[in-house]
């Protein structure tokens, strides 16, 4: 597996919680690039997909069926999804030389779509070492509804550290359907990503309003704030970058995020940089 100038590309793992829109960002990612003439490398790592809408250059679903595992191990949907996903990782060698040979700028992978069968199992330790090669990023994906209160907000982002410190891989943090939100609610949502200190005054108001005996909401904030503040010294790029799959609107900041990391890309095409920024 090359890039263009015979390294090995950048992979980046796209994470996030049920129906945050990680398959939906694969598949604008990869149309988006194509636009510019960046060669991505798609690969599908969720079982339980029911349909992708991008080409994988590997579909883990030609290699375990969710069906036959349920049939097989007498499982229910869910003991399943926990199974397939230690099965793919026990054959994580088997998978990278079925896309070894294969040439590209860039690599993403879409992976489950509960965060804790990636993130949490330690077979996928070795999945992500396998296939990253040294040279991988996680793309957290924030879902906007979720987003749209402080507590939700403040749950993703305690998430979000803990995958990357999970994995120990650099992280950045994207706010996935962003073209759902109103204008307004969507600049309070990043003003909370670039600043915890308005951050601390909206949980704490939120607490005072939902909490059903007093004390009890101040100490759930404190304890949530302080978590954050000792997160913060961490390697994650800080702040929040909206990203809209639907309207293909941060896709940039996606290559740029692993660029930044990892070098590269845009020395392979005449005129690419000028793209990105012009996307931009």
């Amino acid at each position: 597996m090359t890039a263009q100038d015979g390294t090995t590309p950048p992979v980046l793992f796209v994470v996030g919680t049920a129906g945050a829109g990680k398959s939906s960002l694969v598949t604008s990612f990869q149309r988006w690039a194509r636009f510019l003439d960046i060669d991505v490398l798609a690969v599908n790592l969720d079982p339980g997909a029911e349909r992708v809408h991008y080409d994988p250059e590997f579909d883990v679903r030609d290699l375990i069926s969710l069906s036959e595992v349920m049939d097989e191990y007498d499982l229910g949907p869910n003991g399943a999804q926990i199974l397939a996903a230690d099965l793919v990782a026990s054959q994580a060698e088997e998978v990278f030389e079925q896309i070894e040979g294969l040439s590209g700028d860039i690599m993403i992978v879409d992976t489950p779509g509960q965060v804790e069968l990636f993130a949490f199992r330690e077979a996928s330790s070795h999945l992500v070492h396998v296939l990253g090669q040294g040279r991988a990023c996680l793309i957290f994906l924030f879902d906007p509804l979720l987003s749209s209160t402080p507590s939700g907000f403040v749950s993703q982002m305690l998430l979000s550290s803990i995958v990357h410190f999970r994995l120990g891989l650099p992280t950045a943090n994207f706010l996935s359907k962003s073209d759902l939100l109103e204008p307004e609610k969507l600049d309070k949502i990043l003003e909370w990503g670039d600043n915890l200190d308005v951050l601390e005054a909206a949980l704490y108001e939120e607490s005072a309003q939902h909490t059903l005996y007093e004390g009890a909401g101040g100490q759930r904030a404190e304890f949530a704030i302080g978590q954050l503040r000792m997160m913060q010294h961490a390697a994650i790029q800080p702040g929040l970058i909206p990203l809209s799959s639907e309207m293909e609107e941060g896709q940039a900041d996606v290559l740029s995020f692993a660029q930044n990391i990892f070098g590269g890309m845009s020395d392979a095409r005449d005129g690419f940089a000028g793209d990105i920024e012009h996307e931009k």
